[in-house]
């Protein structure tokens, strides 16, 4: 073989090499997603791996679940790009947009097909007939959750109950609430109203109400690429399961609380976010 022969069968080598290189690079790349621990680790692996068979299903993209345990991690590692998307609260979501600009993909449908929620104050204890009848008593908080802390402890506040008046019991999750509450280790507590409309019928009742929240939303990074975006959007809003049999089925085992389907935010929706980290922020200064 000539030198010039040897030479073009060696270039045609390696780009066939940089080829089959690029193939497995593009095979290997997967995203990761992750949800506000408002459940034990266990539980969202649980009621979340459906959804991700969804995603790698309908997406064209490899996704995987990713745990966490507290809100800090989780918006440290969305904002260095560890994580590709996340289900986050309004005040999780309104933190990581401060720091980072994560915006708002797709934001969680409710039951009643709108994309909002209220915070709940629950007790159960009978004699308690209004917030000021929480003095002195347990109270169940979720540190920096804005149904289980930051709204509890504003409608708290602006029915004169400081923090100072009752005794805070800081838990892991709205789950360990309920299973305080239910126990009799804490009095009362602030959860999502859906979560609590599932065991009102166990003794506990509510005190108070708050005025509409925006609801969850799939919250991604700058970094997340925009044909990724458009996978996640196109396979996401199209899910009709308040109207669709055939969808409904689909989300039948997913978690209550993304079950209902998606939308894509308004204009308002990060402003009134926004508000809630106002919130947040004014309750943490006091604290």
């Amino acid at each position: 073989m000539s030198a010039v022969k040897a030479s073009a069968a060696i270039i045609q080598f390696c780009i066939v090499l940089l080829l089959l290189c690029s193939v497995s690079a593009a095979a290997s790349t997967h995203y990761t997603f992750a949800v506000t621990p408002f459940y034990t680790p266990e539980k969202i692996w649980t009621l979340y791996s459906p959804f991700i068979e969804y995603l790698n299903k309908t997406t064209g993209d490899t996704w995987e679940l990713k745990l966490y345990q507290n809100h800090e991690t989780l918006i440290n590692d969305i904002c260095s790009g560890k994580v590709s998307l996340a289900l986050l609260g309004p005040v999780p979501l309104g933190r990581a947009n401060a720091k980072c600009g994560v915006k708002p993909l797709l934001t969680v449908l409710g039951n009643d097909g709108k994309s909002s929620y209220r915070s709940v104050i629950i007790t159960n204890d009978t004699t308690v007939k209004s917030l000021r009848g929480l003095k002195n008593k347990e109270f169940g908080f979720m540190k920096g959750s804005t149904a289980a802390h930051i709204l509890p402890a504003k409608m708290l506040g602006d029915a004169g109950v400081a923090m100072s008046d009752i005794r805070p019991v800081f838990v892991e999750s709205q789950d360990r609430i309920i299973t305080e509450l239910l126990s009799g280790d804490i009095k009362a507590a602030g959860v999502k109203e859906n979560l609590a409309a599932r065991f009102i019928k166990k003794g506990l009742t509510v005190v108070a109400t708050s005025p509409p929240l925006p609801n969850f939303a799939l919250s991604a990074p700058t970094s997340l690429p925009a044909s990724v975006r458009q996978h996640l959007v196109s396979a996401l809003a199209r899910l009709k399961p308040l109207n669709n049999s055939k969808d409904a089925k689909t989300v039948k085992t997913w978690d209550e609380e993304i079950k209902y389907g998606f939308m894509r935010p308004d204009k308002e929706y990060l402003p009134s976010v926004m508000k809630v980290l106002a919130i947040f922020r004014e309750i943490q200064h006091e604290n």
